[in-house]
């Protein structure tokens, strides 16, 4: 009786078949972690795109107008295609408007952040103060739909987020036209 072994021609196939096996589960691997990080950096992008378009929207609906500038506790903020000043009805606790008083936002951005900031009339229960509403902004713009900023009505903000995660840009763009209810 002969011991029969596995001849070079067949270990070599062998060995050649798992290689490749290998490889393709090394390339499977390495597509699913750059998956992964480009969707687990996607989701922040966009969230941070929505949270500072909806809080430009939240701003600008009750709106009465669009400002030229108004100055910010020293600091002159002047409406432009990347900033914009709003004067807004002063609202009391139970929801009314409290006559001839108005609480005065901005939207500006410094380095990839988008800040608003509210200056508030006596007895509004909007908050006053700086914050930041957006964060890895690449570009922001304002539109308005007339040169007078006392006559705009509506304003268009175009905003794209971005960052780069493992040498792939990750992006996010919005753009949304909103029309001043109290204008």
């Amino acid at each position: 009786m002969k011991n029969r072994g596995f001849t070079l021609t067949e270990t070599v196939i062998v060995i050649g078949l798992y290689v490749v096996i290998l490889l393709a589960i090394t390339n499977a691997y390495l597509s699913f972690t750059r998956l992964y990080a480009y969707q687990q950096t996607f989701v922040p992008v966009a969230q941070s795109a929505g949270g500072a378009l909806d809080a430009i929207t939240a701003a600008v609906l009750p709106a009465s107008q669009v400002l030229a500038q108004y100055t910010f506790s020293g600091t002159t903020r002047s409406s432009s295609s990347t900033a914009l000043v709003i004067e807004s009805p002063s609202y009391n606790s139970s929801g009314s408007i409290i006559v001839g008083k108005y609480d005065y936002i901005v939207f500006y951005l410094s380095g990839t952040d988008l800040y608003r900031v509210t200056a508030i009339g006596a007895g509004s229960v909007r908050t006053a103060g700086t914050k930041r509403v957006g964060s890895m902004v690449n570009s922001l713009t304002f539109t308005y739909d007339n040169t007078d900023f006392a006559l705009v009505t509506n304003v268009d903000t175009d905003i794209i987020t971005q960052t780069v995660v493992r040498g792939q840009t990750v992006g996010s763009r919005l753009h949304q036209q909103t029309f001043l209810r109290n204008k």
